[in-house]
């Protein structure tokens, strides 16, 4: 486990257990050995204001991830878009997360003005294996021209191998690992997914009470401006 060193838990009982994922740039190890990235600076602000501790638990597949939640055995999950559930409560959110289209900046670019017109061209997708995703995608993957990934250096690597012909994902995450591979991209003009995205807490282990700690402290920090300026160090201001 990793534990992030907040301040003495005084509205929770326990650290929250909460699943660490290698996902640059919202939750990684640094060279020095450090936890870091978007997700885990806010997360450090919105439990320290709360009163509580992290420890992230290592090793917990994506899958894994809602049922061990369901049982009780994480206590929250990160970057949540907010569905029906009897398992989990919701905070309200704390940042937007946007999606695009990108392919190679030396490759022909391609005129679409949709998704639908790259899948009508035949064009290779690339994306993440994650649940967020459009209902086309699946019409590419219907006509063989769907490659999947786990990761989004995977994926950047996939395009500069040409086995495929545009990347679609979370844009700052494809953004980051373009830049480390060094490899120049260009993001199509489509209209994409934005969408707000919250902190998914366990009904097995948190209650409403905890919710309400929670909101309360997001509410907080933004007026005193303090996530903007995590956001500010990490995302470009379209995503922010």
């Amino acid at each position: 486990m990793l534990l992030a060193p907040l301040m003495a838990a005084a509205a929770c009982t326990r650290p929250l257990r909460v699943p660490f994922e290698d996902w640059r740039p919202y939750s990684f190890v640094d060279a020095d050995g450090h936890h870091t990235g978007l997700e885990t600076e806010l997360l450090a602000a919105v439990a320290k204001e709360v009163g509580c501790e992290v420890s992230y638990v290592r090793e917990v597949p994506r899958n894994r991830r809602l049922p061990m939640l369901t049982r009780g055995e994480l206590d929250l999950l990160v970057a949540a878009t907010v569905v029906p559930s009897a398992v989990a409560w919701y905070t309200r959110p704390y940042r937007e997360e946007a999606y695009g289209a990108f392919v190679r900046a030396d490759a022909p670019i391609p005129k679409a003005r949709s998704m639908d017109e790259l899948l009508g061209a035949g064009l290779r997708l690339l994306t993440h294996r994650g649940p967020a995703s459009l209902a086309i995608v699946g019409e590419f993957e219907a006509r063989g021209l769907l490659t999947r990934f786990e990761d989004y250096a995977k994926g950047v690597q996939l395009l500069q191998l040409g086995r495929g012909d545009v990347l679609f994902g979370d844009s700052m995450a494809i953004a980051y690992a373009a830049r480390a591979a060094d490899l120049p991209l260009v993001e199509l003009a489509i209209p994409m997914l934005h969408d707000s995205v919250s902190y998914k807490l366990s009904r097995k282990t948190l209650t409403e009470a905890d919710l309400q700690a929670f909101d309360q402290a997001i509410q907080r920090l933004e007026a005193r401006g303090e996530l903007q300026r995590i956001r500010a160090r990490w995302l470009p201001a379209a995503v922010r």
